[in-house]
């Protein structure tokens, strides 16, 4: 995942970013590969009763 600093700067372009300068772009590079690193230690095999159990439940006020 080693982007250019063009390939960088025009991702940062895609999300509205247009004015970021050379020490931002690092910045955004650092959170782009924090961030893949996140999504990948997310487990993606767990069996539905692995999730959480939330509820909600109105008021009659509502």
């Amino acid at each position: 995942m080693a982007d250019t600093p063009d390939e960088l700067q025009q991702e940062a372009v895609r999300y509205g970013l247009s004015n970021l300068t050379a020490q931002h772009l690092e910045q955004f590079s650092q959170a782009k590969a924090a961030a893949a690193r996140f999504a990948r230690s997310i487990p993606r095999d767990l069996p539905v009763t692995a999730e959480p159990a939330h509820t909600f439940r109105a008021s009659q006020e509502a």
